[in-house]
């Protein structure tokens, strides 16, 4: 017997597997007839993990009677986004004004290989109290994964002040 409405997938992101996807909306019926034949659609092949981009994939009907019905099969396409890489990042501890960033502050790191551009950049001097740092990871395969962006906040604590008293007194004997 044929579907003779295909299921739809819902999309998923590059990496994930065909089980993430849901199928959703299909019929199956008796050729030549107004009956539908209950069952369910699964993935063919579940732990498939496709390309970013449309693609077809094999899907299966199993009927829930299957001493009367038996399974078959189709295709029905999929959509696969590209991925945003997670950025793992903690805000530093607290500096004093007149110590620059440096890889103590501007330590971020990802699973996705690429290069991360920091604003403000390493060596830059911030004002005192609580400044933003922002960091953007360009990921090497740009096919399957998006730019990613973080954020976080870093106190920067007042300078203590230093005074220096100096004389130029001179002592006399007064008799």
């Amino acid at each position: 017997f044929p579907v003779t409405i295909r299921p739809t997938a819902s999309g998923i992101v590059y990496g994930q597997s065909l089980s993430a996807s849901l199928l959703s909306g299909g019929v199956a019926s008796v050729p030549g007839t107004v009956v539908t034949v209950p069952g369910t659609f699964t993935w063919s092949n579940p732990s498939t993990q496709p390309a970013v981009g449309t693609s077809l994939q094999a899907y299966t009907f199993t009927p829930t009677d299957t001493v009367n019905y038996q399974a078959t099969s189709g295709t029905v396409s999929v959509t696969v986004a590209k991925a945003t890489p997670v950025i793992t990042w903690s805000t530093p501890a607290a500096i004093t004004y007149g110590t620059t960033l440096s890889a103590t502050q501007l330590n971020a790191t990802s699973s996705v290989a690429g290069s991360f551009v920091y604003s403000p950049t390493n060596g830059a001097l911030l004002t005192a109290g609580t400044n933003m740092l922002n960091v953007t990871l360009n990921p090497t395969d740009t096919n399957n994964y998006t730019t990613a962006s973080k954020s976080l906040s870093l106190v920067v604590n007042k300078a203590g002040s230093t005074v220096t008293v100096t004389c130029s007194c001179s002592y006399r004997d007064w008799e």
